[in-house]
C-alpha cells in the first residue's frame, strides 16, 4: 500500500494540472475573503489610502472583465508554448523527457498565476454593483446598493502586475528550460538525490556483516505475478511484515524498473523451519500472491520513484538520438558521457546495499536482488558503447571519461568494468583501423 501511495503522490504532485487547479481553488477562497473584507469595512479605510480607490463601479467592471479576458487568453498562449517546447524535447531528446517538461515548476506556477488571476476577477465582477442596478423585487437594500469592493479591485490589479512579471519569466524559462545543458544539469540533479534516497538502503535496514549460509531454494513456494506491467516500487515495511507473519524468508526476484509478465515467478517463501508457525493458515498461491502485491506498485509505465537506472538512461537516450544520423550532434553526446561519469563517481562513493535485510531480532526476512558493478556499467556505458564506437571523437571522450573515474575509483568490482571497457574500446579501434 506504500508503495502505491508514494507513486499515486508522484503522479499528482509533479501533474501539470495539480498546482495550477491548488492555486486556482486558493484564488476562489481568497476572491471571497477579500469580499466579505469589503462588505465589513466598508468605505473608511479609503480615506485613509485614497490611491486605493481605483475605481467606479463602472471603471471596476472594465478593469476587471479587461484582466480576466486577458488572462485567460494569455493561459491558452502558455499552454501552447509549453506544448511546442514538449513536442521539441521528445523529437530530439526522448519520449521519456516529456516527464521532466511536465512536472516543471516554472511551467505549472505560470499557468496557475494566469489562471488564479482569471477566476479571482471573474468572482469579484459579479460582485461590483451601482445604485441603479436592476437585482429584482426580492432582494433587500443591502444588494441594491452601490458596492465596489475597493480591496478586492486592488488585489486584482496586484495580481495583474504579477502576472505580466510571470509572463516575461515565463518567456525567458521556457527556451532555457529546453537548451541541452539545462536539461542534462536537471537529469544530474534528480540523480544526485535518488543516489541521497536509494543508497546505502533500499529495502529495510541492510545487514551490514551477515554471515549468510547459501540458502536451497529449491522447496521454496513459488509467488507469481498478478500483472502486467513495471514494478514501479517496493514497500520495504509491508515486506518485512508479510515475510514476518508467516515466519519465512523471501527473496526478491526482481527489483523496480523491471517488466514483469502475468504468471512470472516473481519471488520465493521459504519457511525457516519445517514447523508451520505461519499466521496465515491454509492460504492459497493466489492469496498468498495478492498478499504479497499489496507491497509492490506496478504500473505501465517506469518511474524514478525508486528506479535509478530509469533517470540513468535518460543520458544514454540522448547520446544514442544525438549521434543518429539524422541529428550528428557528437557533442551533446560528450556532455551525456561527463554526466554519466559524474554519475557513476556518486555511486561510487556510497556502499552498495546488503542483499540481506533483516528484522529487529537479526531474523533474515529477505533477499533481494544483489547490485552490483557489473549491473551499474551494463546500464550506463555498455548501453552508450555501441554508438559511441561509430564517432571517432565520442569514442575518444568516452576512454578519458573511464580514466578519469579510475583516478577516483575505489571499488575494486568497478575497476574490473572499466579495464573491460576500456578493452572493448581498443578492439574496436583495432577493427576500424
Amino acid at each position: 500500500m506504500r508503495a502505491r501511495l508514494q507513486q499515486l503522490v508522484y503522479r499528482i504532485s509533479g501533474s501539470y494540472w495539480f498546482v495550477p487547479t491548488m492555486m486556482a481553488i486558493a484564488s476562489l477562497i481568497a476572491s471571497r475573503i477579500t469580499i466579505a473584507v469589503d462588505r465589513s469595512i466598508g468605505l473608511d479605510w479609503i480615506e485613509m489610502f485614497p490611491a486605493a480607490a481605483l475605481n467606479q463601479p463602472e471603471g471596476a467592471r472594465a478593469l476587471l472583465a479587461t484582466v480576466a479576458g486577458s488572462m485567460i487568453t494569455v493561459a491558452g498562449v502558455t499552454f501552447s508554448l509549453t506544448m511546442v517546447a514538449v513536442s521539441h524535447a521528445t523529437s530530439h531528446y526522448g519520449p521519456r523527457l516529456l516527464d521532466n517538461i511536465m512536472r516543471d515548476r516554472g511551467n505549472q506556477i505560470t499557468l496557475g498565476t494566469f489562471v488564479a488571476t482569471f477566476l479571482f476577477c471573474l468572482m469579484v465582477l459579479r460582485t461590483v454593483r451601482s445604485a441603479t442596478d436592476d437585482t429584482g423585487p426580492d432582494n433587500d437594500a443591502l444588494q441594491t446598493a452601490l458596492f465596489v469592493p475597493h480591496l478586492s479591485v486592488l488585489i486584482a490589479f496586484i495580481l495583474t502586475l504579477a502576472s505580466v512579471g510571470v509572463l516575461i519569466y515565463f518567456i525567458h524559462h521556457i527556451p532555457e528550460s529546453i537548451h541541452i545543458s539545462n536539461v542534462l544539469d536537471n537529469i544530474s540533479r534528480r540523480v544526485e538525490a535518488k543516489v541521497d534516497d536509494l543508497f546505502p538502503e533500499m529495502l529495510g535496514d541492510a545487514a551490514e556483516s551477515l554471515d549468510q549460509k547459501p540458502i536451497d531454494w529449491s522447496d521454496a513456494i513459488p509467488i507469481r505475478s498478478q500483472h502486467f506491467g513495471y514494478l514501479q516500487g517496493i514497500d520495504e515495511t509491508g515486506l518485512m511484515e508479510f515475510a514476518g507473519e508467516r515466519q519465512a524468508v523471501l527473496q526478491l526476484l526482481v527489483h523496480p524498473g523491471n517488466r514483469v509478465l502475468i504468471g512470472q515467478t516473481i519471488a520465493k517463501l521459504k519457511k525457516r523451519s519445517s514447523v508451520d508457525t505461519g499466521t496465515p493458515e491454509n492460504e492459497t498461491p493466489d492469496e498468498l500472491a495478492a498478499a504479497f502485491h499489496r507491497c509492490l506498485a506496478i504500473g505501465n509505465i517506469r518511474t524514478p520513484t525508486q528506479d535509478l537506472f530509469f533517470i540513468l538512461h535518460q543520458y544514454a537516450e540522448i547520446a544514442i538520438r544525438a549521434l543518429s544520423p539524422g541529428v550528428n550532434d557528437p557533442f551533446t553526446a560528450i556532455q551525456c558521457i561527463d554526466q554519466m561519469a559524474h554519475s557513476i563517481v556518486l555511486i561510487n562513493q556510497r556502499k552498495l546495499p546488503s542483499p540481506f535485510r533483516c528484522d529487529e531480532d537479526d531474523n533474515l526476512c529477505i533477499v533481494t536482488k544483489k547490485l552490483t558493478w557489473e549491473t551499474i556499467i551494463g546500464e550506463t556505458f555498455d548501453v552508450l558503447f555501441p554508438y559511441a564506437v561509430t564517432d571517432l571523437n565520442v569514442k575518444r571522450h568516452l576512454a578519458d571519461a573511464i580514466t578519469q573515474i579510475e583516478d577516483v575509483s575505489n571499488q575494486p568490482e568497478l575497476d574490473a568494468e572499466l579495464h573491460r571497457i576500456k578493452r572493448q574500446l581498443e578492439e574496436a579501434s583495432e577493427t576500424q583501423d
